[in-house]
């Protein structure tokens, strides 16, 4: 049997990565503005806590109507994967959180995809991929 090792990422190779796939806007002390597939991605790591997360502004809550505020809630819940529709700061985000000891390289550059797809789904199929859960 082969063994493969995982590789856990760190704050230094994500900012490799980030450096890699994207286009650096800002960047700080663990956090990355950046631009990637047209969208403006805000990524925060925080090794203290063991969490990263990747997120992109789609709407301010304003202009969030009942209708969209539904469908983004049963996305959630079948048609995203490991990204997610959030409220906070008064802005509708595509977000993805994850502990940062189990993210792989493979995982951070889905979960970077998935944000995307997400957000540029929102008002049309609300789907972070092409998989969705359960049947209509």
């Amino acid at each position: 049997m082969i063994a493969t090792i995982k590789t856990a990422l760190n704050t230094q190779s994500i900012s490799e990565l980030v450096e890699e796939v994207s286009t650096i806007l800002e960047t700080g002390a663990g956090c990355w503005k950046v631009e990637y597939e047209k969208r403006v991605l805000f990524l925060i790591v925080d090794e203290i806590h063991d969490r990263v997360r990747i997120m992109t502004p789609i709407l301010k809550e304003e202009d969030l109507d009942e209708d969209d505020l539904w469908e983004v809630m049963e996305a959630n819940f079948d048609r995203s994967l490991d990204a997610r529709y959030a409220i906070g700061d008064g802005v509708l985000w595509s977000l993805f959180l994850h502990p940062l000891t189990d993210l792989s390289r493979n995982l951070f550059l889905d979960g970077l995809d998935q944000v995307v797809t997400l957000a540029n789904n929102f008002g049309g199929s609300y789907c972070s991929s092409d998989i969705i859960f359960g049947s209509d």
